[in-house]
C-alpha cells in the first residue's frame, strides 16, 4: 500500500512539474504591456491613439501597448507625483516645459542616443532625428544641455477658424480662401452682424485663455519684431529659454515689451478687435455647441475642436446629444486671416501695421503641442526596447499621417500627408518660425503664465491700461528670466 501510493505521489509530482513548466512557458510569451498615458477630452485624438496601438500590436507578439487617458486636469499633479514615486506609465505625454523640469530632477530617460541612429520605421533611412521637420525637434532639447531629448515631439497646434459655409451661402457671402486677409474677414464680419449674426465666437472662455494668446502669437510672427537673429546666437532657427533669457538680462540693449511698438501695436488692434467676438472678450463656454447648432457662423478654435465638429455632425461621437441631434452642414476650417499694412474695421476706421513682414507663408504655431517622455523607471525595467520601439512606429511618416487624418492633428515629421482641412499648417522645410512666446510658456510655471492671461485680460475690459500691460508684462518677464539666470548660472 505504501508503495503504491508513493507511485502516485510520484505521479502526482511529475504532473504538477509539467503543469508548472507549462504554465511558465505560456507567461515567457505573453505580451508586456507597454501603458501610454495622456490627458484631454479630444475624442478623435484618443481613438487615432488607440488605433496606432492596434496597428502596433497586430506588427509583433513581444509587446501590448495600452492606452490610458488621463483627467485633464489632474494630470500634471498625477504625473509629477508618478515619476517622484517611480511608478509612472512607461510612456507619458508631456510637454516641452514639464519635460524640462522633470528631467533636471532627474525622472526621464534620455533619447538622443537612439534619435541618432535610424528609425527601423522610416523608409527614409536617415537618422531618427533627421525625420522630424522645421525646427521642431530641436524645440524640445533640453534646456540646460541641447545635446540631450528627454522627449520627442509628435504634432503641432494649429488654430483656425471654422466657418459654415452654408450661412455664407445663404446671405450671398462669398466664401473665403486659404490666403484670405482680416480685411476679407471684418467685411464677411459685418454681412453676417447685419443679418443678425454674431459672427465669432472662441471655443474657450476662461480667462486662462489659450487662444487669446495664440492670436497674439499669431500676430506676432506677421510683424519684423521677430526677426530671430536679433536673438538667435547659436543661429539654429529657433530662440531657446537661455536666449530669451539673455534678450531680457544682458547689459546691453535688453529686450523691453514697454517700450517695444510692434508689441502695442498687436495689442491695440486685438482690443479693437474684442469688442466684436461675441460676450466680448471671454466670448462663450458653449461655443462648440453654438457652432454646431449653427447659431454662430464662425469659430475660433484649435484642430481639436474641427476634428470634434466632424466627428458629431457624422454621427459617430458617443457624447453627442442623442435626443436633440445636429443637423449636418457644410463647413471649411482655416488659418487666421493674414494681416495687411492697412486692415479694415469698419466703413469709418481702418488700422495700420507699421513694421509687417512681406512675402511670408502661412504660419503655423511653430511649436510642438505633443511630445513624449519615457520615465527613468521604465529605461531600467524590461520593457524599453518595446517603449522606444513604439515611439519611433509613432514617429514614422505612416503614422502621423493616419494621425493627422484621423485626428485632424498636425505632424511634425516629414512626408507626411494630412486631412484636408488642415493641410496649409505644414510646417516649411527651414522653419524659422519660432517666436519669443507672450505667454511665459518656455521661461516658466503655470502661475506665471497664468498671470499673463490675466493681464490679457484686464487690459480688454479697461481695467488697465495699455502702458500698465506693458509694464507689467515685462516686470514680470525681468522676474523669471532673473530667477532663471540665477538658478542655471548663465553669464553672458
Amino acid at each position: 500500500m505504501l508503495n503504491k501510493i508513493k507511485k502516485i505521489l510520484a505521479c502526482v509530482l511529475v504532473v504538477a512539474s509539467v503543469v508548472s513548466m507549462a504554465v511558465k512557458a505560456i507567461d515567457n510569451t505573453k505580451a508586456k504591456q507597454i501603458v501610454l498615458s495622456f490627458w484631454g477630452t479630444n475624442l478623435p485624438y484618443q481613438f487615432a491613439l488607440e488605433g496606432v496601438a492596434e496597428q502596433y500590436n497586430e506588427l509583433q507578439d513581444e509587446y501590448e501597448v495600452v492606452i490610458d487617458k488621463q483627467d485633464a486636469g489632474n494630470y500634471r499633479t498625477w504625473m509629477g507625483a508618478r515619476l517622484a514615486g517611480g511608478n509612472a506609465s512607461d510612456l507619458l505625454a508631456t510637454t516641452i516645459v514639464y519635460a524640462n523640469t522633470d528631467a533636471s530632477n532627474g525622472y526621464l530617460y534620455d533619447l538622443s542616443k537612439h534619435l541618432n541612429e535610424p528609425n527601423p520605421y522610416s523608409e527614409s533611412g536617415r537618422a531618427w532625428k533627421d525625420d522630424f521637420a522645421g525646427t521642431y525637434l530641436t524645440q524640445v532639447a533640453y534646456a540646460n544641455d541641447t545635446s540631450k531629448f528627454y522627449c520627442v515631439p509628435t504634432s503641432t497646434v494649429s488654430v483656425r477658424i471654422a466657418i459654415n459655409t452654408d450661412i455664407l451661402t445663404e446671405n450671398g457671402i462669398e466664401i473665403p480662401t486659404k490666403d484670405w486677409t482680416f480685411s476679407d474677414f471684418r467685411r464677411i464680419s459685418e454681412k453676417l452682424e447685419a443679418k443678425g449674426y454674431t459672427a465669432l465666437e472662441i471655443a474657450n472662455a476662461k480667462y486662462i485663455n489659450y487662444m487669446v494668446s495664440w492670436m497674439i502669437d499669431i500676430m506676432m510672427s506677421q510683424l519684423k519684431y521677430d526677426d530671430i537673429t536679433s536673438y538667435d546666437v547659436n543661429e539654429n532657427g529657433q530662440v531657446e529659454t537661455e536666449e530669451i533669457v539673455r534678450a531680457f538680462t544682458m547689459e546691453e540693449n535688453p529686450l523691453n515689451l514697454s517700450n517695444d511698438t510692434d508689441l502695442k501695436e498687436v495689442m491695440e488692434f486685438l482690443k479693437i478687435w474684442s469688442k466684436y467676438w461675441g460676450m466680448g472678450f471671454n466670448s462663450r463656454d458653449d461655443t462648440s455647441e453654438n457652432f454646431l447648432r449653427q447659431t454662430v457662423p464662425m469659430m475660433f478654435c484649435g484642430s481639436w475642436s474641427v476634428s470634434g465638429v466632424e466627428l458629431t455632425l457624422n454621427n459617430e461621437n458617443p457624447e453627442a446629444d442623442k435626443t436633440n441631434p445636429y443637423k449636418a452642414f457644410n463647413y471649411i476650417s482655416l488659418p487666421f486671416p493674414r494681416l495687411e499694412k492697412e486692415n479694415y474695421i469698419d466703413a469709418e476706421s481702418s488700422y495700420t501695421f507699421t513694421n509687417l513682414k512681406s512675402g511670408l507663408p502661412l504660419q503655423e504655431l511653430g511649436e510642438p503641442s505633443g511630445c513624449f517622455c519615457i520615465p527613468k523607471a521604465t529605461a531600467e525595467s524590461d520593457k524599453i526596447d518595446g517603449v522606444i520601439d513604439f515611439l519611433q512606429f509613432f514617429t514614422s511618416a505612416k503614422m502621423a499621417g493616419y494621425m493627422a487624418k484621423a485626428a485632424f492633428e498636425i505632424p511634425v515629421i516629414k512626408d507626411v500627408e494630412v486631412n484636408e482641412k488642415m493641410y496649409d499648417y505644414l510646417a516649411p522645410e527651414n522653419s524659422e518660425s519660432i517666436r519669443m512666446r507672450f505667454n511665459l510658456l518656455n521661461l516658466s510655471d503655470g502661475v506665471a503664465e497664468e498671470y499673463h492671461f490675466k493681464q490679457v485680460q484686464m487690459y480688454l475690459i479697461d481695467e488697465i491700461s495699455l502702458k500698465a500691460f506693458c509694464k507689467n508684462i515685462q516686470n514680470k518677464y525681468l522676474e523669471v528670466t532673473e530667477l532663471l539666470k540665477e538658478d542655471n548660472g548663465w553669464e553672458w
